[in-house]
């Protein structure tokens, strides 16, 4: 007796429109193709043949076939819940197991039953269709248990979308004639089709991952690749959403900003922001990505031409947002109450999403190329003619990567910009951007011009950049700084002096904007090490330009030493690098020429610290508030009155914080330094130890204070002595210890061993990396 249910589905199925919701289609045929009535037709095959050739999913929206592509899907689930029902029932204690119900065997079955009923049906559909089975039967992979002659359906399954997408490129991506052209756009215009290739791989993305590469090898993947990548272009208007954005943009009495609702902008940006395709963005990025990789690792000089491509149209993209953010009120906006009013946030709101999105997809992609680049050898590498003037070569994708990236710097800032350490930081972006680098720094010639390139755009001065919003210029120049770190290494002396100097000095006293503040101080650190490894191979009779430029950093380093500058951890980081450094400054060529060149770099390196220790005596005789005679503020304020005298109940205050900051970077040189100035520089941090001691007249929470930080001084010359110290000093270093530790203990804190309680200490005390680079 046939099913009532299933006879009104095949009569709505032969029709053109039905009366009934297409989610109430959807679960039905979902339904039947999981239960298909017994004894008529008792396969899904006749039921899948009727909805594949239904006129009623026609003309073609995403609509539609995603309709078809969920009910496909729910269908496995509902067939393997019905043969787990018939495990659940079967007598499993009287018949054998080789007799028993096996679920995956049976729903194999069933597939193979719904595939013959693709025979025939539009290559769109069956795309659909043969997506939601594909995610169907992934959903239950790792709980059934497939045998091989089982995961032969699946094959199946795979070739059928692979079949089926290449049927519908091969229709669709070709040029037609005039008529067929006209016929398009007419139905286009009057919304009743949609693309069907930009459905097709979309469709296609949501379960590519999932198909074996080799069978994705069969598809005509430059054309796929190219597919998607118009589909990406056009889900973003080429990149001019924001071109309109002045005319759609007021100001009120009070100057705050006012985006008007009805406006060109407005309307772009919720269009895209709705957009089906900006919300499956990240499948059509991974899809791209995946056929990129599968295409040049089966096909090398096509693949390379494909990525070439690929950046070129990356650039393109990312270009124009990036010129039209550039004249967009909203770029100047640093705070939520510089916007007027409710529907004003809300469309910058979705403005941000919608630049993110494009970060995102660009980073998954770059990703990609970068992975086959480092992987993958070029076609320059072999010695075959097939190669083509248009492949890229390794350093050449590199820099199209760090250009294209460089263009959205302006939305880095959102996720900590690309040398932030924090938790909260985007680690794709941080790979795809230090990846890149570290191809590019194979080349010196390639690295050397790209720095000067981007030394030269931020150091150049113009009319147009008078009027950009300083926080866009922070977040570009932040970028180039992050860049050249990375680079330094790899560097000429000249192109450091004539280039990278310049661009870093302005920033260094300028902690307003932190990424460009604390990068212009990483890449001093790392011109410093740089120097320092490369200064033994070749001695000049001159001092470098690092030489020269190590007094002036040193004194850099401690006027940034007050609150709102550098941090404690960063302070001693970058202090201790710098006596390191200095104590480096010629360590290789001693040897071999004289011990001269030791003494010089000993003497480079005591420089610093007596710098340091001036400081520091500066700041303990004005325990108030302590100025650097060689400070900005100290400039500023030289010919302004002298400060108030100090009261003795004053003068037994606690100690600043900045005093203390200073003390415990001086401790963090003592593993820096050489065995011959060790002994000096601890009788110096002895010194300062002791010298914090409670004043008769402090009162109780003066006391906690002053107990504290000198806690924390002797903590820091414990773990500097057992752990940080190198093993040519450490065997004085403990000795010491073992002298002066009575001394510098208070009496109330157990003296501690610096070789059994060091291991300890280093399990349980480590300092957070703040700035790691630093």
């Amino acid at each position: 007796m046939s099913d009532r249910g299933y006879v009104n589905l095949i009569r709505h199925l032969t029709r053109t429109s039905s009366t009934l919701p297409l989610e109430t289609i959807q679960a039905s045929i979902a339904h039947y193709l999981a239960r298909p009535p017994v004894p008529i037709p008792g396969s899904p095959t006749a039921l899948t043949a009727a909805v594949l050739g239904s006129p009623l999913f026609r003309p073609y929206t995403y609509v539609k076939l995603t309709a078809l592509a969920v009910a496909f899907r729910h269908a496995v689930h509902l067939r393997v819940a019905v043969h787990r029902a018939e495990a659940e029932q079967s007598p499993a204690s009287i018949l054998p197991p080789s007799r028993g119900v096996n679920v995956t065997a049976r729903l194999a079955k069933w597939t193979r039953a719904t595939l013959e009923g693709f025979a025939g049906s539009a290559a769109v559909i069956r795309l659909a269709c043969a997506s939601g089975m594909l995610l169907g039967l992934q959903d239950w992979d790792a709980e059934l248990k497939v045998t091989e002659k089982e995961a032969r359906v699946r094959a199946k399954v795979e070739e059928e979308v692979v079949l089926a997408l290449a049927e519908v490129v091969d229709t669709y991506a070709r040029v037609g004639s005039g008529w067929e052209m006209d016929f398009k756009r007419s139905l286009a215009a009057k919304g009743v089709e949609e693309d069907p290739l930009a459905l097709a791989v979309l469709l296609a993305s949501q379960c590519a991952q999932f198909v074996a590469p080799q069978r994705l090898q069969a598809l005509p993947l430059p054309t796929v690749v190219d597919i998607l990548l118009s589909t990406i272009e056009r889900s973003y208007h080429t990149g001019t959403f924001l071109s309109q954005a002045s005319t759609g943009v007021r100001r009120d009495a009070e100057d705050k900003l006012i985006i008007l609702s009805k406006s060109a902008f407005a309307q772009a940006v919720r269009s895209i922001a709705s957009s089906t395709y900006i919300a499956s963005m990240a499948s059509l990025a991974r899809f791209t990505a995946l056929s990129l990789t599968v295409l040049v690792e089966s096909r090398r000089v096509p693949g390379w031409e494909a990525i070439g491509r690929t950046l070129a149209r990356l650039q393109s993209l990312t270009g124009t947002v990036e010129e039209d953010w550039l004249q967009c009120p909203l770029a100047g906006v640093n705070e939520d109450s510089d916007l007027a009013d409710d529907n004003t946030r809300e469309i910058a709101t979705a403005t941000w999403q919608v630049l993110k999105t494009l970060l995102f997809t660009t980073l998954m992609v770059l990703q990609s190329i970068l992975s086959t680049v480092v992987f993958v050898p070029g076609p320059q590498s072999t010695a075959s003619s097939s190669a083509s003037p248009l492949t890229s070569s390794p350093y050449a994708t590199a820099l199209d990567a760090l250009h294209t990236l460089s263009h959205l710097s302006f939305v880095m800032p959102q996720f900590g910009g690309v040398a932030s350490t924090s938790e909260g930081g985007l680690p794709e972006l941080k790979r795809a951007f230090y990846m890149a680098l570290d191809v590019l720094s194979a080349s010196e010639a390639e690295a050397g011009r790209f720095v000067q390139e981007l030394c030269h755009h931020e150091t150049m001065s113009g009319k147009g950049k008078e009027t950009l919003p300083r926080v866009l210029l922070d977040a570009k120049k932040a970028f180039a700084l992050a860049c050249v770190e990375q680079l330094v290494p790899v560097l000429s002396e000249a192109v450091i002096q004539s280039q990278v100097y310049p661009l870093c000095y302005p920033h260094l006293w300028d902690a307003s904007h932190r990424e460009t503040y604390e990068s212009a101080h990483s890449v001093m650190l790392a011109i410093f090490v740089s120097h320092a490894k490369n200064s033994g191979v070749q001695r000049p009779s001159e001092p470098a330009f690092t030489e020269r430029i190590l007094p002036m950093y040193a004194h850099c380093l401690v006027e940034n030493s007050f609150d709102g500058r550098l941090s404690t951890t960063q302070l001693c980081m970058a202090y201790a690098a710098l006596v390191r450094s200095a104590s480096s400054f010629g360590y290789a060529s001693a040897a071999a020429q004289c011990s001269s060149t030791n003494v010089d770099a000993d003497s480079m390196a005591w420089f610093c610290i007596e710098v340091l220790l001036d400081a520091i005596r500066h700041a303990r005789a004005a325990p108030v508030k302590a100025t650097l005679p060689y400070s900005p503020d100290a400039q500023a304020s030289s010919s302004s009155s002298p400060p108030a005298p100090v009261t003795e109940q004053e003068s037994f205050d606690i100690p600043s914080e900045h005093l203390h900051r200073l003390q415990l970077a001086l401790i963090a040189t003592v593993p820096s330094v050489s065995l011959i100035l060790l002994p000096r520089l601890l009788a110096e941090v002895k010194a300062i130890v002791v010298s914090v001691s409670l004043p008769s007249l402090a009162h109780d929470a003066s006391a906690r204070r002053i107990e504290e930080m000198r806690a924390e001084l002797v903590e820091a010359i414990f773990r500097a002595v057992s752990q940080d110290v190198g093993d040519s000093e450490k065997d004085y270093a403990i000795e010491w210890w073992y002298e002066n530790r009575e001394e510098l203990v208070l009496a109330k804190t157990a003296a501690r061993h610096p070789v059994f309680d060091g291991v300890e200490a280093s399990a349980q005390s480590h300092a957070p990396n703040i700035v790691s680079r630093l």
